[in-house]
């Protein structure tokens, strides 16, 4: 029995606080594009994301087997709109983001963005009217105000966009002021597991 009480919430869209992303693809129609996701996950070496299966990403994602993940600041919703909610267009244009080619893949590095992985495909499959791709990370890029001088990553300072909500509303939220360090809990002197 719970202590605290659940209930069951009706909708089949829940968003808890995912990272709200850019993905860079090669494009057939317009040589290079954006869109916009809030599903994508790292481990070490590895990136997982999940696209909508019908969507103009997917395909070319899927043709090309390269993308890139491009994490904008909040300096950048009017763009993050804009490559999220017109399916199809050339979005990198239309949201005036210049962007290079990536090092290792043939896909557009968004330049304002303050980190960029580059990404190749090594399996993707349909589930539920999404396209699910797990690739290798070929390639790791960050702004060179958030490297240190002994070329530590600042994590501190980033500041990420973050989807939360449900069918009913969605919206952005934001990090915190607030900052913790990994294990800055667990070894407190009433916490201590060890």
């Amino acid at each position: 029995m719970y202590v605290k009480e659940k209930l069951e919430i009706n909708t089949d869209k829940l968003y808890y606080g995912f990272p709200v992303v850019l993905l860079g693809y090669k494009d057939d129609r317009f040589k290079y594009n954006a869109t916009t996701i809030s599903s994508s996950y790292s481990l070490k070496d590895t990136l997982t994301i999940g696209v909508k299966s019908e969507s103009h990403s997917a395909a070319n994602i899927k043709k090309y087997g390269e993308f890139t993940l491009n994490v904008p600041s909040d300096k950048l919703l009017g763009e993050v709109e804009v490559c999220g909610f017109f399916s199809g267009h050339n979005k990198l244009q239309q949201a005036d983001l210049t962007y290079e080619i990536a090092k290792t893949i043939d896909a557009p590095v968004i330049d304002d963005c303050f980190l960029t992985l580059e990404c190749k495909v090594v399996h993707c499959y349909d589930h539920h009217g999404y396209t699910h791709f797990v690739a290798d990370i070929t390639n790791r890029l960050v702004d060179n105000d958030l490297i240190d001088e002994e070329g530590n990553f600042r994590i501190g300072e980033i500041d990420t966009i973050h989807f939360t909500g449900c069918n009913e509303l969605r919206q952005y939220r934001f990090l915190k002021e607030e900052k913790a360090t990994k294990g800055d809990f667990i070894y407190t002197s009433d916490n201590c597991c060890g």
